[in-house]
């Protein structure tokens, strides 16, 4: 019944039901005085500067879900991501709100979700909303706008092409979110009467529009460029909107702030119905002032594995995760994988033969995603494939080239826990030893070089016998 209620209110106000291409509208945020009815009543007792604002910081725990289609492509870059909600604790830093990822992003594969109608949009959020969390999707098309909040399903959907450094759509979704409706409350229904306007002189502004007398007038719902048009209220008294407000209709490049009073209703809505939020374990907050360091591969490297490449760089003090980033272009632009792990290594198996790759990583800590990302390297995989193991006996074990030629030496690249002697054979097909050297295991990340004796074109295998355990890799060797 919710949704069918949802859907015939949109269809009324001339929404959209399913857009077939990019967003046009802003904000598809519509609230009825319904829905604001805790805001009313906050707002019924409000006492200017009663509540002291700065000193205190409140870690709100956000569930991002990064929406993409039925076959995994089209995902928002976490690039954007992590800079966008970098901004955003800028954006809210007066009220000392801190924006935190909390627990590993959702993937979600579902097109009808990525490009979504009204109905859709709330069949996504119950399916996957987290409770006592806010949930915030990213998708390709939400309703035909870039983002709203539902207050039905208490949820938040943004275009990920709103979603960009630099925009505000993040922040202005998130002051619904917690109470705030737009400046030019009233408005999205169609001209409201004369009482419902608020004055240019401020008579009316406690029962007008938003209801926040530091808000002036703004009788613009629709997308528009500062400085905006000259307006006239029910008296004759002419007026321009004040498009600094992050809860306006004016373009991102104008918006630069909540009023006091906007603040204010956001914290008293955190700290009353919200509460919930501030049960969480408070995270641990790192500066972050480095940035990592790139150690393999080398940069402009050539004829790369594309089947196993080991990516490495510097620990950062204070990082808990760190954002890889593989792309086709210098740019970033076009991502080839994006990769949040917790160690300082990511092995890839499964990048294209023949290919020029880009590559970097960022730091992040649980309140930090601000640090810059390393120096980008490129290199260039090969036509040839590494043989990698599954094995018992070490961590990691590839050997490499494979085919070999006669006379070459493999190399084997291997990460042991421990240091031991190894016996490292190479056998026909038959099973018949044909060399047999014992080498030196260290521990950690190393690299052995094990001569090809003169054999004819073929198929053999190499076997590494360390006490009771013993691992087999085939190999093929070319005169």
């Amino acid at each position: 019944m919710k949704k069918l209620l949802l859907i015939a209110a949109v269809g009324l106000l001339g929404g959209v039901l399913r857009a077939q291409t990019a967003p046009s509208g802003y904000c598809g945020t519509l609230q009825t005085e319904s829905d604001l009815t805790w805001l009313r009543n906050y707002q019924a007792t409000y006492v200017p500067g009663e509540l002291e604002r700065g000193g205190t910081t409140y870690y709100i725990p956000t569930k991002v879900h990064i929406v993409g289609t039925d076959d995994g492509s089209g995902y928002y870059n976490l690039s954007y991501l992590y800079q966008s909600f970098c901004e955003l604790n800028e954006h809210y830093a007066e009220t000392g709100f801190i924006f935190y990822i909390y627990g590993d992003l959702n993937y979600v594969d579902n097109t009808d979700y990525y490009e979504h109608d009204w109905f859709d949009g709330s069949n996504m959020m119950e399916d996957y909303n987290v409770n006592n969390l806010l949930n915030v999707y990213f998708v390709s098309d939400p309703a035909g706008n870039c983002g709203y909040f539902s207050p039905s399903d208490d949820g938040v959907a943004v275009a990920k092409s709103c979603a960009m450094p630099g925009g505000t759509t993040i922040a202005h979704e998130f002051g619904h979110f917690f109470s705030l409706p737009h400046t030019f409350y009233g408005w999205e229904w169609g001209t409201p009467d004369d009482n419902d306007q608020e004055w240019v002189n401020g008579a009316n502004c406690h029962s007008a529009a938003d209801g926040f007398c530091d808000t002036p007038p703004d009788y613009l719902p629709y997308r528009w460029n500062c400085p905006g048009p000259l307006q006239t209220d029910p008296h004759g008294e002419t007026f321009y909107s004040d498009g600094t407000f992050y809860m306006s209709y004016s373009n991102d490049a104008c918006t630069d702030k909540f009023s006091a009073e906007q603040q204010d209703a956001m914290i008293s809505n955190l700290l009353g119905p919200r509460n919930n939020f501030l049960d969480y374990p408070t995270p641990a907050y790192a500066d972050l002032t480095e940035a990592s360091t790139l150690i393999t591969p080398e940069d402009a490297a050539i004829n790369q594995f594309s089947n196993y490449l080991v990516f490495e760089w510097t620990p950062v003090t204070g990082a808990t995760q760190y954002h890889l980033q593989l792309a086709y272009n210098a740019s970033f632009s076009a991502i080839a994988k994006d990769v949040v792990t917790t160690n300082t290594f990511y092995e890839a198996t499964d990048l294209q033969m023949d290919k020029k790759y880009y590559w970097r990583v960022r730091p992040l800590a649980p309140a930090n995603t601000c640090a810059s990302p390393s120096n980008a390297r490129s290199f260039t995989t090969g036509t040839e494939l590494n043989s990698v193991a599954n094995s018992e006996i070490f961590d990691h074990l590839a050997v490499y080239p494979n085919p070999a030629l006669v006379g070459q030496n493999l190399t084997m690249e291997y990460r042991s826990a421990e240091s031991f002697r190894a016996d490292i054979s190479l056998l026909d097909m038959t099973g018949r030893e044909l060399t047999s050297t014992n080498y030196q295991i260290n521990q950690g990340n190393n690299t052995l070089d094990v001569a090809v004796p003169a054999v004819s074109s073929g198929m053999y295998i190499l076997r590494i016998t360390a006490e009771n355990r013993i691992e087999t890799i085939s190999v093929m060797i070319r005169n």
